[in-house]
């Protein structure tokens, strides 16, 4: 069968190898085409509810933003400030009444504010939407010190709490005298500049106008829930929703979008936002239940569709294909010798006759002149191997009387947008394309070529405030279509004037130079080499180094991006050449290495193989970039994979925890512990909620108590000793503790207990 399909004609074996195609094609890949659209549709239905979701979270997180900047704003206002410093009467009722103008909101927030109450300690007084009244008569009191009390330690100046209760009724007296905390509420610190703050501004915020503007964002078969940061349902549209999410516990998964099938062919998309401020989270759902019927009926129509057309498809494909290579066959023939005869292959007829053709392929010069242009820029050649180049690609008239070197690098706008490598040289190359057709670059020696991250040009100078002129002229085109088309920044750097041909590298490495010692911490520059500069040293700042690898440690990237931005801005500041720079370079790029192996994360944390980091720094041209490089693929990793470690240890971390408040008789704080353990307050707050459901100072006040009793029981010592054991300033405080935790006096506690006893 191969040796008859062999000696067909050269139409007849396209024929049959189209039909044999497009057989094979259709059956092979037409079920998967199917299965392929629905995935297709499925993933656009997962990014429109995506996008939806992040727009109702955006429009809830304006709504928070407003209200938080209004208030922290009313803390620099006179009015507000002169009520929070002074113990104002009753008798002023301007100023209090100027001052709950302006924290009513004054129609700005107004309609996001269901209740304010500013409560202050230093003055014992409490103004609000209530009215205003002493501290002493405000009936939770204890609620509003613990809040106080809770957030002070970590230096907190606002939050946002979620509180599931009941207010009560709007027509006793209890309404007036207590401040509202119940739903979700705004606590600001104040005043804020000042180290410890001595009052509370509490701001309820209106749910119930916010779940409204919610509803009117939503789609057709939407459903919405919106979650405290506790995890308590705020609002829902509708409650099956509810239960899926405890079914398929989707608050427990890193991802934000979810498919679900709830069977009978019904499928249910679930996305989540979270707002990292008040830490809402918000679940929106679309129901779905006939993509798949629908796909699979039209599934074999057009698969029946398809068999009809194959025959025709083949036909078209075949005379698509022959009737050229047929014409060109005639073609030639008229113009030849040897004539095609009668039932010859044409195709064999062809490709005798492109042998004969001269062999000077214009594509093959073209690569071959790019290929000696990135070897001269290398210093690969020797003398006379760059003789033999100029020799073979005829290129002995176009060498100049003088050249200089440019070389022009990509700039990204937003500090953490990363560009790939191949992604980086199809916009260098279709940059080039550009160049070309508005450059006539045939008349000179070498043509631009993408070498080392970069666009290189060899350009011939004679007058030189000509070429100012020229360069002046491009340099703002260029810059003008690299923004326009790809959104970014360019940096230039153009060598000295030389006239030595053999001297390509050492121009190539000034232009290089250049970019480096321009303004790189701007938007588009041009940067001219200059023999007097770039010769400063800089020593490499350990301190630094060892700063980062504990914030790495850690797993604070705040602590990590600010060193990094510190080490490179000494870098950027300073005149230092790229052999100075580079030694620099790597030993940061070691220490980050280093740091991930002693901490057990491995080579693979990184999102590139280390092997490919090195070859990105060595050949830099942009600190910008190199900055942005690592803190992407080496510091983000890093420090997501050393937050899971020790997420994972919070058990461990706990039974640490006890046993040092115990070493210390509960007499120590957050900060206190969080520097002995070397780990942040945040965290450490996170693992007693996680392992205790308690604060830092609810968990000592435990203790303190559980101690208090032990001794009151089982020693003879004094109140006022245990007082002092306890750290507590006089034995007054202790019994007001006491007695707040237990309902009864340490005196009436002791009685009670030996009774027992006895």
């Amino acid at each position: 069968m191969l040796k008859i399909i062999k000696n067909m004609r050269y139409k007849y074996r396209v024929l049959i190898a189209i039909t044999l195609f497009l057989i094979v094609t259709v059956v092979s890949f037409g079920t998967i085409f199917v299965r392929s659209y629905i995935e297709r549709n499925t993933e656009l239905r997962v990014s429109e509810l995506s996008k939806d979701t992040d727009n109702i979270m955006a429009s809830l997180e304006n709504t928070f933003v407003t209200v938080y900047k209004y208030y922290l704003a009313t803390q620099t206002n006179d009015e507000v400030k002169y009520i929070v410093e002074n113990d104002v009467g009753y008798d002023q009722v301007s100023a209090i009444t100027d001052a709950a103008d302006t924290l009513s909101g004054n129609n700005i927030v107004s309609d996001y504010v269901s209740a304010y109450t500013l409560v202050n300690f230093k003055t014992g007084t409490v103004l609000g939407s209530r009215g205003r009244y002493p501290t002493s008569e405000v009936l939770n009191l204890d609620e509003i010190i613990d809040i106080y009390d809770t957030y002070i330690e970590t230096y907190t100046k606002n939050l946002w709490i979620y509180i599931d209760s009941e207010a009560p009724d709007k027509n006793s007296r209890d309404y007036r005298m207590t401040v509202p905390i119940s739903g979700l509420d705004l606590i600001l610190f104040v005043p804020y500049s000042e180290v410890t703050p001595y009052a509370l501004f509490v701001i309820n915020m209106n749910m119930k106008q916010i779940t409204t503007d919610l509803k009117k964002q939503l789609q057709k078969n939407q459903d919405a829930v919106l979650y405290s940061a506790d995890g308590e349902v705020i609002f829902s549209t509708n409650d099956e929703l509810v239960k899926l999410i405890d079914q398929y516990k989707l608050d427990e998964s890193d991802e934000t979008s979810h498919i679900l099938n709830i069977g009978k062919g019904k499928k249910v998309y679930v996305s989540r936002s979270t707002y990292s401020v008040a830490g809402l989270q918000l679940y929106v759902s679309y129901y779905n239940e006939g993509l798949e019927i629908f796909t699979n009926i039209y599934q074999v129509f057009g698969f029946v569709i398809v068999v009809l057309l194959l025959l025709l498809i083949s036909i078209i494909v075949f005379y698509s294909i022959y009737k050229p290579i047929h014409a060109a066959a005639s073609e030639i023939a008229k113009e030849n010798s040897e004539q095609l005869l009668p039932g010859e292959d044409e195709l064999k007829y062809l490709t005798n006759s492109v042998k004969r053709l001269d062999n000077k392929n214009e594509a093959l010069i073209e690569h071959t002149t790019n290929l000696f242009a990135m070897r001269l820029y290398r210093n690969e050649l020797t003398k006379e191997e760059i003789d033999q180049y100029i020799y073979r690609l005829s290129l002995s008239d176009k060498i100049p009387e003088n050249y200089l070197i440019i070389t022009l690098v990509l700039k990204m706008i937003n500090e953490d947008t990363v560009i790939s490598a191949d992604e980086e040289k199809r916009i260098c190359t279709e940059i080039i394309d550009e160049l070309k057709r508005n450059v006539d670059s045939r008349k000179y020696f070498l043509p631009m070529v993408y070498y080392s991250r970069s666009v290189v040009a060899f350009v011939e100078t004679k007058d030189t405030e000509e070429f100012r002129e020229i360069m002046l002229k491009n340099y703002n085109y260029i810059r003008q279509y690299i923004y326009n088309k790809y959104g970014m920044n360019i940096g230039i750097g153009i060598s000295r004037p030389y006239t030595n041909i053999y001297q390509i590298n050492e121009a190539y490495t000034e232009s290089a130079q250049a970019i480096q010692l321009g303004k790189i911490d701007t938007g588009s520059f041009i940067s001219r080499y200059s023999e007097d500069s770039g010769f400063a040293l800089v020593k490499y700042d350990e301190d630094k180094e060892q700063e980062l690898q504990r914030a790495l440690r850690l797993g604070d990237k705040e602590s990590a991006y600010r060193l990094i931005d510190e080490i490179f801005a000494n870098l950027i500041g300073q005149k230092i050449t790229r052999d100075n720079t580079i030694p620099i370079l790597l030993q940061l790029v070691n220490s980050i290495v280093m740091e991930a192996q002693n901490s057990g994360l491995g080579m693979d944390v990184f999102r590139e193989e280390v092997k490919d980091i090195y070859p990105v720094i060595i050949d830099y041209h942009d600190l910008n970039r190199v900055r942005k490089y690592i803190k992407f693929n080496m510091i983000d990793p890093v420090i997501y994979k050393q937050n899971q470690l020790i997420e994972n240890q919070s058990g461990t971390i706990m039974a640490t925890i006890e046993q040092l408040v115990e070493s210390k008789s509960g007499n120590i704080t957050l900060n206190e512990c969080s520097e002995i353990l070397s780990y942040h307050t945040s965290y450490i707050w996170r693992v007693l909620k996680e392992e205790k459901n308690m604060t830092f100072t609810e968990y000592v006040e435990q203790y303190k108590l559980k101690l208090a009793k032990d001794l009151l029981t089982n020693s003879d010592m004094t109140v006022g000793a245990i007082a002092e054991k306890l750290s507590y300033t006089n034995a007054q405080n202790f019994i007001r503790f006491f007695n707040k935790m237990v309902g009864i006096t340490p005196g009436k506690f002791r009685q009670v207990s030996r009774a027992k006893q006895i």
